[in-house]
C-alpha cells in the first residue's frame, strides 16, 4: 500500500504549515482562552502524529500508520485554524479567504473520518472486503457533502464572520439537508463498529487481541464523556469537558500504537473486560444521578439530599453488581477466556464428584480452546523436566509456567500463537487440577513401578522354581534311584547264607522308593514337569491325579501362553483342586479354560459346602497377588452351601 507510506509523509509537512499558521496568529496576538485551546490541540495531535510516523516506519505498508497521522493532523488543523481566526478576529492584518471560512463551517466531522475509517482497516491496514470498501467510501462521500452543505446553508456563519466572508452562495433548505446527513453518518459508524465485530470471530487469537485494544480505546470514548457529564454536572464547567476530550486523544491513539506495535504486552482482553465494566456501572450511576435531578421536586435542599444519598445508595448497588456485569460482558468480547474458565469449573466439580479424572486435563483444555497441539508437562518430583499424563518425559522443557502456593505444578505448551488465553486468571483456575493430576501422574508411574517389580519378581520365583525342580529331578532323584539300583546289585550278590542281610537290604531299597516318591511329589510342586509339555498337559495330568472327578474343558488352541502365565493358570487350578478335595467335600470339580482376546480365562468350580475366603498368609491370598503380579484379575465366589468359583483372567500379550 503506496498510499499509506504516501498519506504519512504527506502529513509532516501539512502539519509544519498549520503550525506555522498558528505561529503568524500568535504574533498577531490572540486572547487567553484561544491560546489554551491551540496548546490543548497540540497536546491531542502529538500521540497520534508521533506514534503514527512510528508504525509506518516500522510497517511501511500499514495503512493503520497513516490514519493515525491523518487523525492527529485533523485535530491540530482544527486548533491551528480557530487560532488564526481569533487572531484574524482580532487584527485586521490578518487575511481571511471567504472558501476558507465556508468550508470550515462542516469541518469537525472531519474528527470522526479518521476514527471510522480506523475501524473498516484496523489490524490489517487494509479495506478487506467489498462491505468495508463501500462503508469506507460512504463515510467519505458523506463527510464531503455534509461539508459542502454546511458552507452553502442560509444560515449566518458565527461571529466575526458574518455573510461578509461567506465564499460560496447560498442554497435554501442545505442545512436541512445537512442535518439529514447526521443519521446517515451515525449509521455507518454503527455498520462500521458491526463490521470490526464480524472480523473479529473470524480473526486468529493474535488479530483478536489487536482489536480488543481498539475496542478498550473505544470504551473511552463513552467513558471519558461520563466523567465529563458527571464532572460538569457538579461543577458546572466545560474545562473538565476539554480535559476529558485530550485524555481520550491520547489514550485511543496510544492504545492503537500497542496493539500494532506490541499486541502480546499486557492481556487486552481482561483490561476491556475490566474498562467496559467500570464504564456500566459509572453509565448507570450518572443516569441515576441525572433522572433523579431531573424528577419533579428536587429543587428543594431536602430533596437535594435525598438525590444525593439515592445517588450513593444506587452506586453501592450498582458496585455490588459490577462482578456479574464484567461476567455477561466477558462472554461477549473475552469469549474464548470465559467459556475456558466455565470450562475449568465445571471439570473440577466432575474430578470432585469422581465423574472424572485430574489426567484428563489436557484433553478438556484442547477442547476448550480449539487448539489440538496443546500439551500439558507435569513437573517431574525431581525437579529434572516435565513428563506428559504417561509419564513420558516431554522434549519441551518450557511454556507457561502453573504454579500452586509458589510451587510450579506443570506447564502449558499451547500451539503457536494460542497461549494468550492462559492469563493469570486461567492459571489460576486449572493451577489445584494441574498439581492433581501430577500427583496422579507420579502415584501411578510408581504403581507401575511396583506392578512391574512384582512381575520381574514372579518371573525370578519361576525361574529359581524351575531350575530347583530340574535340580531335584537330575540331581538328587537321580542319586537316589542309582543308589537303589546298586543295592539290589549288591543284594543279588550275597551268598546263600545271607538271608538276614538280603532282607535288610529290601528295607532300604523300599525306603529308598519311597523318599523318590516324596521327592518328587515335592518336584511337582514346586514345578510341574507337565508343564514343559504346555498348560494344556499340566492340567489334564492335574486332574487325573485328583480323587475327587475332575471335568476339564480346553476351548481353542492354546499352545502359545507364555510360560509365566502358563505356570500361574496352573497353580490357580492346583489351589483350587486341592481346596476343593481337602476342605468342600466336593462331588465334582469342573476345570475350564478358553482365550478371551489377549488374555486367557481360568474357571474352576466345585459342588462343594463353600465359604472359602481369602485370608493373609492363606492359599487364595497368594493366588490373588501371583494373578495381580501378571496384570490379572482373581474372582473368588464362594456362598455357604452353594460350592466355590474361582475365575482369573490373565493377560498373555499376543
Amino acid at each position: 500500500m503506496a498510499w499509506a507510506r504516501a498519506v504519512s509523509i504527506a502529513v509532516l509537512p501539512l502539519a509544519a504549515v498549520s503550525l506555522s499558521l498558528a505561529a503568524w496568529a500568535l504574533t498577531s496576538g490572540v486572547d487567553a482562552p484561544a491560546a489554551r485551546w491551540l496548546g490543548l490541540c497540540i497536546f491531542m495531535s502529538l500521540p497520534a502524529l508521533v506514534l503514527g510516523h512510528l508504525i509506518t516506519r516500522r510497517l511501511p505498508r500499514q495503512g493503520v500508520g497513516a490514519l493515525l497521522g491523518c487523525a492527529g493532523l485533523v485535530i491540530l488543523a482544527v486548533g491551528c485554524t480557530d487560532t488564526y481566526l481569533a487572531a484574524a478576529k482580532a487584527s485586521s492584518a490578518l487575511p481571511v479567504n471567504g472558501l476558507w471560512i465556508s468550508l470550515a463551517q462542516g469541518a469537525w466531522m472531519l474528527l470522526y473520518l479518521p476514527w471510522a475509517l480506523m475501524l473498516l482497516v484496523f489490524p490489517s491496514g487494509i479495506l478487506g472486503d467489498r462491505s468495508a470498501r463501500r462503508l469506507a467510501a460512504g463515510l467519505a462521500a458523506v463527510a464531503a457533502a455534509f461539508g459542502v452543505l454546511a458552507a452553502l446553508s442560509p444560515s449566518p456563519y458565527g461571529d466575526p464572520f458574518q455573510q461578509q466572508h461567506r465564499g460560496l452562495g447560498s442554497v435554501p433548505g442545505a442545512d436541512i439537508a445537512a442535518v439529514a446527513l447526521l443519521p446517515g453518518f451515525l449509521a455507518l459508524l454503527v455498520l462500521s463498529v458491526v463490521d470490526l465485530g464480524r472480523r473479529f470471530r473470524r480473526a486468529d487469537p493474535a488479530e483478536r487481541n489487536q482489536i480488543r485494544w481498539l475496542a478498550l480505546a473505544g470504551t473511552g470514548i463513552p467513558a471519558t464523556l461520563l466523567l465529563c457529564w458527571a464532572g460538569y454536572l457538579v461543577n458546572r464547567n466545560e474545562s473538565i469537558v476539554m480535559l476529558g476530550l485530550a485524555a481520550m486523544y491520547l489514550f485511543i491513539p496510544a492504545a492503537i500504537g500497542l496493539a500494532i506495535l506490541h499486541e502480546d504486552l499486557f492481556d487486552a482482553g481482561r483490561v476491556l473486560v475490566s474498562a467496559m465494566g467500570v464504564g456500566a456501572v459509572l453509565g448507570a450511576v450518572v443516569a441515576l444521578a441525572v433522572l433523579l435531578m431531573w424528577w419533579p421536586g428536587t429543587g428543594s435542599r431536602p430533596a437535594m439530599a435525598l438525590v444525593v444519598a439515592g445517588t450513593a445508595a444506587g452506586t453501592v448497588v450498582l458496585m455490588a453488581l459490577r462482578p456479574r456485569i464484567q461476567r455477561l460482558i466477558g462472554r461477549l468480547v473475552y469469549a474464548e477466556h470465559e467459556r475456558l474458565v466455565e470450562t475449568l469449573k465445571a471439570f473440577e466439580n466432575r474430578v470432585f464428584t469422581n465423574a472424572a479424572r485430574p489426567a484428563d486435563l489436557e484433553g478438556i483444555l484442547r477442547a476448550a480452546t480449539a487448539d489440538p497441539q496443546l500439551r500439558i508437562g507435569y513437573a517431574l518430583s525431581s525437579g529434572d523436566g516435565f513428563c506428559d499424563a504417561s509419564g513420558s518425559r516431554l522434549g519441551a522443557d518450557s511454556g507457561i509456567p502453573v504454579a500452586l502456593s509458589g510451587k510450579v505444578s506443570g506447564i502449558l505448551i499451547p500451539g503457536p500463537g494460542r497461549g494468550r488465553v492462559f492469563n493469570a486468571e486461567a492459571t489460576r483456575a486449572l493451577a489445584l487440577m494441574l498439581e492433581m493430576g501430577r500427583q496422579q501422574v507420579e502415584l501411578s508411574g510408581a504403581l507401575a513401578e511396583v506392578d512391574a517389580s512384582r512381575t520381574r519378581l514372579l518371573l525370578a520365583s519361576l525361574g529359581e522354581r524351575k531350575r530347583l525342580e530340574r535340580d531335584l529331578h537330575d540331581g538328587a532323584q537321580q542319586r537316589l534311584v542309582a543308589l537303589g539300583m546298586g543295592l539290589r546289585l549288591m543284594q543279588r550278590r550275597l551268598p546263600a547264607n545271607g538271608q538276614e542281610l538280603a532282607a535288610q537290604l529290601d528295607a532300604a531299597v523300599a525306603e529308598l522308593a519311597t523318599a523318590v516318591a516324596e521327592l518328587r511329589q515335592i518336584a511337582h510342586g514346586i514345578r510341574p514337569s507337565a508343564l514343559d509339555e504346555g498348560l494344556e498337559a499340566a492340567l489334564r495330568q492335574l486332574s487325573g491325579r485328583s480323587p475327587t472327578p475332575v471335568s476339564l474343558h480346553i476351548d481353542g488352541y492354546l499352545a502359545d501362553v507364555p510360560e509365566v502365565v502358563g505356570a500361574t493358570a496352573y497353580f490357580v487350578a492346583a489351589e483350587a483342586v486341592h481346596n476343593a478335595n481337602k476342605h468342600a467335600a466336593a462331588q465334582r470339580i469342573t476345570v475350564r479354560l478358553g482365550s478371551e482376546g489377549q488374555a486367557i480365562r481360568l474357571y474352576v468350580s466345585d459342588d462343594g459346602r463353600g465359604g472359602a475366603r481369602s485370608t493373609p498368609g492363606g492359599g487364595l491370598a497368594g493366588l490373588d497377588d501371583r494373578v495381580n503380579a501378571l496384570g490379572g484379575k482373581l474372582v473368588v465366589s464362594s456362598e455357604s452351601g452353594c460350592g466355590t468359583t474361582i475365575e482369573a483372567v490373565l493377560p498373555c500379550g499376543w
